[in-house]
């Protein structure tokens, strides 16, 4: 039994049994902020005014993580609301890139310009899943974004271009407006 008096301040010590704990995946939701209103989303999404953490807050708890985790063991997993609507997303990743975690994200693909695609290169992204809801009509109706079909097609496209990624995935939510459209969705991608 682990006495509560003689608890470190660190990880190790949340569970007597830590060293049978294997990390796969640790998620970090950067922002509730959203550029969309997705009928789906769970979060409350949108424009939130709640307080986040600061890129110096994200370093010391990435840190501690590493302190406490072999990082080469698992993946960060970068969510929100949409992570790179942070307008400081690249300081905060390029530090957790430079302390050595391998990380990727999920994103609408919105913002994916090419010149954001090379910043993520750059800043060590290994992974992103970006979400195609149905064919252009349906995925806009169903994100309640107007031409947000057409941006993260784009957004996907930049990521392709850019290259040096392992893996480039699209998901979708599955509904009874679009379940008839997965075998285009399929011949588009």
């Amino acid at each position: 039994m682990l006495n509560i008096m003689t608890k470190k301040k660190d990880m190790r010590t949340l569970r007597p049994s830590y060293d049978e704990i294997r990390l796969k995946n640790l998620f970090l939701e950067l922002t509730v902020r959203c550029n969309e209103r997705c009928l789906h989303c769970g979060s409350r999404c949108g424009d939130v005014t709640a307080e986040e953490l600061t890129p110096a807050q994200y370093h010391d708890i990435l840190k501690q993580i590493a302190g406490d985790f072999d990082i080469k063991d698992f993946t960060l997993c970068i969510t929100g609301g949409e992570p790179l609507v942070r307008s400081d997303f690249f300081d905060i990743m390029a530090d957790a890139n430079k302390q050595g975690y391998m990380w990727g994200m999920t994103s609408n693909g919105i913002l994916i310009t090419p010149e954001v695609a090379k910043d993520l290169a750059r800043t060590g992204m290994k992974t992103i899943s970006i979400s195609i809801d149905g064919t252009e009509a349906s995925h806009d109706a169903f994100r309640r974004t107007p031409g947000g079909w057409q941006k993260a097609m784009t957004g996907i496209e930049n990521l392709i271009k850019t290259g040096g990624f392992q893996h480039i995935q699209v998901t979708t939510v599955v509904t009874h407006e679009n379940i008839n459209q997965l075998d285009e969705l399929y011949k588009i991608f």
